[in-house]
């Protein structure tokens, strides 16, 4: 990414502004807007920057908003502007965290604060490499349905920093956050699992059918825009795949940390294990 200085479109007049598509988040609030200018992608963020990149993939530039700090800006890029480009040039992307193993990539999505960073850090201290945080993008070729290494950095929550032991350090603490991790996996890897993660009052980790699963894993996916009805095309055809070929599961996680080891105990035997592909 780039922080450039330019002449960014005219701002959205209203959330019904015809010439840009509104994003909400998972509390269903206005977060973002897109629109495709000349074949290029434009990403709006209020208050923070407009990104732009070419439709069909390339470099990412940043126009920032009058006194909107560098480092929100490139958070936002990791973890909004790129998926957000990625998917625009055809790849499908998740809201999720992931692990690796000797097999393949473990992916976990969920919304904020439903323990997607936790799960891969602890399993991090587990012998697991973290593979990704907040964005998974995949594409299915004939070698299967595979990962594209992203760049990231783990963050953690200071309850979650303090449980684990993490020493302050001076990175990223936007939002309450301590940086744990700055990486990016070398290879890409082929997806051998996705969980949904919930919040529930019951431990619990359940099999999936693709039925089941599917609204889920729609549900925390990025999109540029659902104006084109071939890009509808290509996710519907994209996520049957990636829910026809992997194993599928919802992990329903009580709140707090108290029962985190015993979690990752049913993870590794029920998710993680070799058996469970």
């Amino acid at each position: 990414m780039r922080i450039v200085q330019g002449s960014p479109p005219d701002s959205p007049a209203s959330l019904r502004d015809p010439e840009w598509e509104p994003h909400l988040d998972h509390g269903g609030r206005v977060c973002a807007y897109t629109r495709e200018i000349d074949g290029r992608g434009w990403l709006y963020l209020p208050g923070l920057a407009w990104y732009r990149f070419p439709a069909g993939g390339g470099s990412i530039e940043a126009m920032p908003a009058r006194n909107a700090p560098t480092d929100t800006i490139t958070e936002a890029y990791y973890r909004i502007a790129l998926p957000m480009a990625l998917q625009a040039a055809g790849y499908e992307v998740l809201h999720a965290s992931a692990v690796s193993d000797g097999r393949g990539v473990h992916v976990f999505c969920g919304a904020s604060r439903s323990g997607k960073s936790t799960i891969a850090y602890a399993l991090g201290r587990r012998g697991f490499e973290i593979w990704a945080d907040d964005a998974v993008a995949f594409r299915i070729d004939g070698g299967g349905i595979t990962a594209v290494p992203l760049p990231f950095a783990l963050r953690l929550r200071g309850e979650v920093a303090d449980f684990f032991g993490v020493p302050t350090s001076p990175g990223w603490k936007g939002d309450g956050k301590t940086e744990t991790l700055r990486h990016q996996a070398s290879s890409p890897r082929e997806i051998v699992s996705v969980s949904l993660l919930e919040r529930s009052r019951n431990a619990a980790i359940d099999r999936l059918s693709a039925r089941e699963s599917l609204p889920g894993v729609l549900y925390h996916s990025f999109y540029f825009s659902l104006e084109d009805s071939s890009v509808l095309q290509r996710m519907g055809t994209q996520f049957l795949e990636l829910i026809g070929g992997v194993p599928l599961f919802r992990v329903s996680l009580r709140p707090g940390l108290a029962g985190m080891a015993e979690v990752l105990d049913d993870l590794e035997r029920q998710v993680l294990a070799p058996a469970a592909a």
